[in-house]
């Protein structure tokens, strides 16, 4: 029987909102209207697969709030993985500037087709594809054959990793909005995509 894994991006944070850089641990919390989305999100949980029996968050705090949510609804504890949190953008955390924002989705984005690029002081994508690998084998090596996990975790750990580690999804999806869910299968064909929820 395959094993399931549903991750979840973070409900909207206040980085979200203000455009500020926040990628360090633990990070900046939800916003109002994130925590909205989170409540909604432990209000509307629908699976039709096993119940899950983990609950997994990156350390991040804007996951770890959004997990504590699902964590009611699932009548699961939260388990954090320390390496499941975002990319890390080194010496550019904390900046408002427009200049600095470009600067990282522009790296964010070649991510896509080429793994080796950085900001000063932050992560490859090769590293950070890396770390979601050991938080899937961890992950998912700690299901029982037939079981279902929840992760939740970040836009740019998802849709830069994901591809990389799973077949049926393009390099060039769209990010999972926040709160949305993306189904991954684990089974004889190796771990695949089933589901990704499109932004809107």
């Amino acid at each position: 029987m395959p094993r399931h894994l549903i991750l979840v991006r973070h409900a909207e944070s206040t980085a979200n909102v203000d455009g500020s850089l926040n990628c360090a641990i633990p990070g900046v919390p939800l916003s109002a209207r994130g925590r909205e989305q989170a409540a909604a999100l432990r209000r509307t949980w629908e699976w039709d697969g096993s119940a899950p029996v983990a609950l997994w968050s990156s350390p991040m705090l804007r996951a770890r709030q959004t997990a504590a949510e699902l964590g009611e609804r699932l009548d699961l504890p939260v388990r954090v993985h320390e390496a499941a949190h975002e990319a890390l953008i080194g010496d550019l955390h904390g900046s408002t500037d427009p200049a600095d924002a470009r600067r990282v989705a522009t790296t964010f984005a070649a991510w896509r087709t080429d793994l080796r690029g950085r900001v000063p002081g932050g992560e490859s994508g090769a590293d950070l594809v890396a770390r979601l690998r050991t938080v899937l084998a961890d992950v998912l090596g700690a299901l029982p054959p037939d079981g279902t996990a929840v992760l939740v975790g970040h836009g740019t750990l998802f849709v830069v990793g994901v591809p990389r580690l799973a077949t049926g999804l393009s390099p060039h999806v769209p990010e999972l909005p926040n709160a949305g869910r993306a189904v991954l299968t684990d089974g004889d064909d190796g771990l695949r995509v089933r589901s990704w929820d499109a932004p809107g």
